[in-house]
C-alpha cells in the first residue's frame, strides 16, 4: 500500500537512473512528513533501473549511531564490498553485517569506492534519514557528490519534512545541492480503498472506506497501522463496522511515535504532551506555560510539529488516529500531573470553568490546588445551562479529592443532591442524608435538608419525615432566632407537614398551625409560601377547609410565587392540586404556562411534576384526553423519573382511572411498589381493582376493594371525596347486589362530604350516585339537581356523565331525555371520554326518535351568550365566570350552532331569555 499513487515520483527516479547509465549522475532528495513511506520509496528505487543493470549501496542513518564517526560511509563501503564479492562469485550473497566487519586500516574516500564498483551499469547510493548522519559521513558524502554529474551514480537520500538544516551547515549544503526533489504526500481516496480491500479482503463499502480515510488522513503509516489493527480483530470492510473502526487504536503506532518523540528535543516532546492535554484549539499562552516554554520557544516547537506532519490534535487533515496514539503514549503519571496543572492554568487565565474542570474529570487523583472549588464552580455553571447530569459528574469527581472532608464534603454532597434531584431522586436523598452529620451547625443542616423535594420521595424513605421534624425542633430551640433561621424553620416545617400528611398526629398539628396563621396567612417569603402550600394540602385532603377557602388561600399564594420550575422541589405542587380540586384554575393555568417556558430539556423531575400539575388542571375541566396526553411520559428518562416519584405515579393512576382504564392504573401502582408504604397509593390500587372487578361483574370483590380503599383513607383522616370518590362507587355496587339501604347510606355519605367541600364537580358527582340508587321520582329529581349543580362547574366530563345518567333514566320525558343524551354525546367527544361516548351513542340508539326536537341552549351556554351579546370579550367572560377561555369558546361555538348564526355579531339581545 505504501507505493500506491507514487507512479510520478518513481518515474522521476527511473529517469535519473537512465541518465546515470549514460554517465550523467544526480542527487535525488526524497522528502515527506512523518509516516509517508520515504524508506519504502527508497527500497523500491532499484527496481526502476533500466534492464536491471545496477549496483546498490545502502546506508541507514539512526539517532543511536549519530556519534559513530564514518558510520554511514562504512555501511556504504561494506555494501560495495558485498557487491564486489557477489560479482566475483557469480552468485547471490547475503549482504555483510557492518557490526561483524573486520576493522580496516586507512580509510578510502567515497569517490574511490564508487569508482571501484564493478560492472557498467549505474550505481545507486541510498541513504535513509540523512538528518541522523554523523558529521564525518556528511563531509564525505559532500565530497562524493562533487563529481556526480560525470559519473554513473545516483544519490537518493531521504529527509523528513520536519528537518530544517542550519544555514551554512554541511547538511544544508547537501540539501541545496539536490538535482531533483520528490515530496511524498498522503494517499488519495482510491488508493485508500485499494489498500482496505487488499488488507481486509473483498470489496469495501464506501462508508467504511471514508471512515478509514478520516482516521488515517491517507498517511501510509497510519493507514497500515489502522488496517493491521482491523485485520487482527477480524473486521470486515462493511458499513456497519465503520463506527467501530473510528474507535480503533494501535499499540504498535503508539510505541513508534513514543520512540520518535524520545529522539526529538525535549521542548518538542513537552509541546506534544501539552497539546495532548489541551487539545487542538488550545490557547497558545496556556499551552506554552504547560510545556514550560516562552512564546518564541513554543512557536518554534509548533512549527516543527507541522513540518513533521503532526499538525494539531483531532485535526482530520493529519488523521485522528495520529493524536490518539500520541495521547496514549503520554505516561500516566505525567498525564495526571499535567491535567491537574492545566486545570489551574485554565482557571487562572480566565478560561471557562468547565474547560478547567474537564481536565480534572480525566484524572484518578486530584492534585491541583483548589480542584474542589473548580469542580463546584463548573457544576454551578452546568446547572445554569440546564445540564444537571454534567453538574453531577463534576461533583462526584470532587468527592475523590482527599481534602474534601468535613463541612466541605457536606457542601459538595449537598450540591450533588441539588443536581441529582432532577434525574435521580433516590441518590439525591441518600447524599443529603450522608451530608447532614458532617455539618457543624443545625442551620447548615437545615439549609441542606430544604434542598429535598418532598413530593419526589416516599415519607418512609431514610426516615426523612422524622429527620425534617427533628431539624425543625432544633431550629425552634435556638435562642435569638434571626430571619434566616426563621425562614429555614418554616421551609423545614412545610416539608415535615407534606411528608407527614398521612400521620394523624402531624395532620392535627398542621391544622392547628393553619388556624394560627389567621384568615390571611402571610405569603411574602419563600418559607411562608411553602408552609401555606403544605397546610392547604392537608386542609383539602382532610376536608377541613371548603373549596372556596382553599381557592382564596391558593390565589394569594400563587399571586406572589414566581413561576420557577424549581417549585417541583417544594410543597407548592400540592397547592396546585388543591386549586384544581377546588375548580379555581384560571390563574394557575397561566402560571404553569410560564413555568413551562422555563423548564430545561434535561430537568426530568421538574418536567414530570409540571406534567402532573397540568394533568390535574385538565382533569378539573373534564378534559380527559388532554390529561392523558399530558401525563404519559415521552421518553425513557422521564418514564423512569415518573415511576420513581410517588406524586407522578399517583397522578398517572388518577388520569387512567378517569379515562376508564383501571387496568393501566393497577399496572402503574403495582410497578411503583409505593402501595406497600403509602395509604393513599394503596387506596388508589384498591379503587383500580374494584373497577376491574365491577367491570367483570364480580360485585362482592369489587365492593370489598371499594370499602378497603375507603378504610385506608379513613385511617389517615382523608375524607374529601374529591380525593377519591370511593363511597359513590360502593353505593352503585350495593345497588347492583340489591342492598338498597346500604347503597343509599354510602351515597348520602359522599353527598354530605361533597357539600362540605363545596366544589360543584364533587357535589354533582355525588348527587349522580345518590340519584341512581334512589328509586322513583326522587331519584330523577336528584339527577336533575346533579345536572344543575354541574352546570356551575368547569368539569365538562362530570356534566357529561350526569346528563347521560339523567337521559338514561326511566320515566324522564322523551324530549328532555333526548336533549340530555345529545348534549352528553357532544361533551363526551369534546372531553375525549371515549367509553362514555360509546355508552351514550348506544343509549341514543335504543331510544325512539323524537320529532320536532329543536336545539336549546344550556344554562351555561345561555349565560355566556348573554355576556357576549352585551359586548364582553372572551377573556372578560372567563374572568367573570372563573372558567378558562377555552371553555368560553366552546360554549359560544355550541350557541352559534344551535341558534344557526355565524358569530357573536348575530347574537340577539334577548339570547339569555331563550
Amino acid at each position: 500500500m505504501l507505493l500506491l499513487e507514487r507512479e510520478t515520483e518513481l518515474a522521476l527516479a527511473a529517469a535519473c537512473l537512465r541518465r546515470a547509465t549514460a554517465g550523467h549522475g544526480s542527487l535525488l532528495l526524497v522528502e515527506g512528513p512523518l509516516g509517508t513511506g520515504r524508506s519504502s520509496f527508497l527500497e523500491a528505487l532499484p527496481e526502476q533501473a533500466p534492464g536491471g543493470r545496477i549496483t546498490v549501496l545502502r546506508a541507514q542513518a539512526s539517532s543511536s549511531e549519530r556519534r559513530l564517526a564514518f558510520g554511514v560511509v562504512d555501511q556504504l563501503v561494506e555494501s560495495a564490498a558485498c557487491a564486489a564479492a557477489t560479482a566475483e562469485s557469480g552468485r547471490a550473497r547475503r549482504p555483510c553485517d557492518y557490526a561483524h566487519r573486520e576493522p580496516v586500516g586507512d580509510r578510502v574516500s567515497l569517490s574511490d569506492v564508487l569508482d571501484a564498483v564493478p560492472g557498467k551499469g549505474a550505481v545507486l547510493v541510498l541513504v535513509d534519514d540523512l538528518h541522523w548522519c554523523d558529521a564525518e559521513s556528511l563531509a564525505e558524502l559532500s565530497k562524493g557528490l562533487a563529481g556526480r554529474h560525470d559519473r554513473r551514480v545516483v544519490f537518493a537520500m531521504s529527509l523528513p519534512s520536519g528537518v530544517v538544516p542550519a544555514a551554512g551547515s554541511v547538511l544544508r549544503g547537501l540539501v541545496d545541492a539536490a538535482d531533483r526533489r520528490v515530496r511524498l504526500g498522503p494517499l488519495g481516496p482510491e488508493a485508500v480503498r485499494r489498500s482496505v480491500e487488499a488488507a481486509l479482503g473483498g470489496s469495501a463499502d464506501a462508508e467504511f472506506v471514508a471512515a478509514v480515510r478520516v482516521r488515517s488522513a491517507g498517511s501510509p503509516l497510519l493507514l497500515r497501522s489502522l488496517l493491521d489493527e482491523a485485520y487482527s480483530r477480524g473486521l470486515r470492510p462493511r458499513a456497519r463496522n465503520a463506527e467501530l473502526l473510528r474507535t480503533l487504536r494501535s499499540d504498535v503506532l503508539c510505541q513508534y511515535l513514543t520512540a520518535f518523540l524520545r529522539s526529538q528535543p525535549d521542548a518538542l516532546r513537552r509541546t506534544v504532551h501539552a497539546l495532548c492535554v489541551l487539545g487542538g484549539d488550545a490557547d497558545r499562552r496556556v499551552a506554552a506555560l504547560l510545556a514550560g516554554l516562552d512564546a518564541a520557544g513554543y512557536a518554534e516547537a509548533v512549527g516543527a510539529l507541522h513540518r513533521w506532519g503532526l499538525g494539531r490534535p483531532r485535526d482530520e487533515e493529519y488523521g485522528t488516529l495520529l493524536w490518539d496514539a500520541l495521547v496514549d503514549g503520554v505516561p500516566a503519571d505525567e498525564l495526571t500531573v499535567m491535567r491537574n496543572r492545566a486545570a489551574v492554568l485554565l482557571h487562572r487565565t480566565g478560561h471557562s470553568v468547565e474547560a478547567a474542570a474537564g481536565q480534572l474529570m480525566s484524572v484518578h487523583t486530584l492534585r491541583a490546588p483548589g480542584a474542589v472549588g473548580i469542580l463546584r464552580a463548573a457544576a454551578g455553571r452546568a446547572l445554569a445551562r440546564g445540564a444537571p447530569r454534567d453538574a453531577a459528574r463534576y461533583l462526584r469527581q470532587a468527592l475523590l479529592d482527599g481534602s474534601c472532608s468535613g463541612p466541605l464534603r457536606a457542601r459538595v454532597l449537598t450540591d450533588l443532591a441539588v443536581a441529582e434531584r432532577q434525574f435521580a431522586t433516590v441518590a439525591a436523598l441518600r447524599h443529603v442524608v450522608e451530608a447532614l452529620p458532617l455539618f457543624e451547625s443545625a442551620l447548615d443542616r437545615a439549609a441542606a435538608a430544604v434542598q429535598l423535594g418532598p413530593l419526589l420521595y416516599q415519607p418512609s424513605e431514610s426516615g426523612i419525615a422524622a429527620l425534617t421534624g427533628d431539624l425543625t425542633a432544633q431550629l425552634r430551640t435556638r435562642g435569638g432566632e434571626d430571619a434566616a433561621a426563621a425562614e429555614l424553620t418554616m421551609r423545614l416545617e412545610a416539608r415535615h407537614y407534606a411528608l407527614g400528611a398521612q400521620d394523624p398526629a402531624v395532620v392535627s398539628a398542621a391544622l392547628r398551625r393553619l388556624g394560627e396563621l389567621g384568615a390571611r396567612p402571610p405569603v411574602g417569603t419563600v418559607g411562608e409560601r411553602e408552609l401555606l402550600a403544605a397546610l392547604i394540602h392537608i386542609a383539602f385532603v382532610t376536608n377541613n377547609a371548603s373549596a372556596e377557602r382553599v381557592a382564596d388561600l391558593g390565589a394569594s399564594l400563587m399571586a406572589f410565587e414566581p413561576p420557577d420550575p424549581r417549585h417541583a422541589h417544594t410543597p407548592l405542587p400540592l397547592a396546585v392540586n388543591a386549586l384544581a380540586a377546588a375548580e379555581s384554575t384560571a390563574e394557575t393555568v397561566r402560571w404553569l404556562d410560564a413555568v413551562g417556558r422555563r423548564v430545561g430539556q434535561n430537568a426530568d423531575a421538574e418536567t414530570a411534576v409540571l406534567r402532573a400539575e397540568r394533568a390535574m388542571v385538565a382533569l378539573s375541566h373534564g378534559r380527559i384526553a388532554e390529561a392523558r396526553r399530558t401525563v404519559v411520559p415521552t421518553g425513557a428518562a422521564e418514564e423512569a423519573q415518573a415511576r420513581a416519584s410517588a406524586l407522578c405515579t399517583a397522578v398517572h393512576a388518577i388520569v387512567t382511572l378517569r379515562s376508564d382504564e383501571p387496568e393501566l392504573a393497577e399496572g402503574l401502582l403495582t410497578g411503583n411498589l409505593s402501595h406497600h408504604r403509602d395509604q393513599y397509593h394503596a387506596a388508589l390500587l384498591h379503587m383500580a381493582r374494584g373497577l376491574l372487578a365491577a367491570r367483570r361483574r364480580h360485585d362482592r370483590i369489587a365492593l370489598h376493594h371499594f370499602r378497603t380503599a375507603g378504610e385506608r383513607l379513613e385511617r389517615i383522616g382523608w375524607s374529601n371525596p374529591a380525593v377519591l370518590p370511593w363511597s359513590s362507587r360502593a353505593a352503585l355496587v350495593h345497588l347492583r347486589l340489591g342492598e338498597q339501604d346500604r347503597a343509599l347510606a354510602a351515597a348520602r355519605l359522599e353527598v354530605e362530604r361533597a357539600r362540605k367541600w363545596g366544589a360543584p364537580s364533587a357535589e354533582g358527582r355525588a348527587l349522580v350516585a345518590l340519584g341512581r340508587v334512589t328509586p322513583g321520582r326522587r331519584g330523577t329529581k336528584l339527577l336533575a339537581e346533579a345536572v344543575s349543580v354541574l352546570e356551575r362547574s368547569t368539569n365538562a366530563d362530570e356534566l357529561c356523565r350526569a346528563l347521560y345518567a339523567y337521559g338514561s333514566r326511566e320515566g324522564v320525558d322523551g324530549r328532555r331525555a333526548g336533549r340530555a343524551l345529545e348534549r352528553a354525546r357532544e361533551l363526551s367527544v369534546l372531553c375525549g371520554a371515549d367509553r362514555v361516548t360509546r355508552l351514550v351513542r348506544e343509549q341514543i340508539g335504543r331510544r325512539p326518535a323524537v320529532s320536532g326536537l329543536a336545539p336549546e341552549l344550556t344554562p351555561s351556554e345561555a349565560r355566556v351568550a348573554r355576556l357576549a351579546a352585551a359586548g364582553l370579550h372572551n377573556a372578560d367572560i372567563a374572568r367573570e365566570l372563573q372558567v378558562s377561555k377555552r371553555m368560553i369558546e366552546r360554549y359560544l361555538t355550541n350557541a352559534y350552532r344551535k341558534l344557526d348564526i355565524s358569530g357573536r355579531h348575530a347574537l340577539p339581545p334577548d339570547v339569555g331569555a331563550r
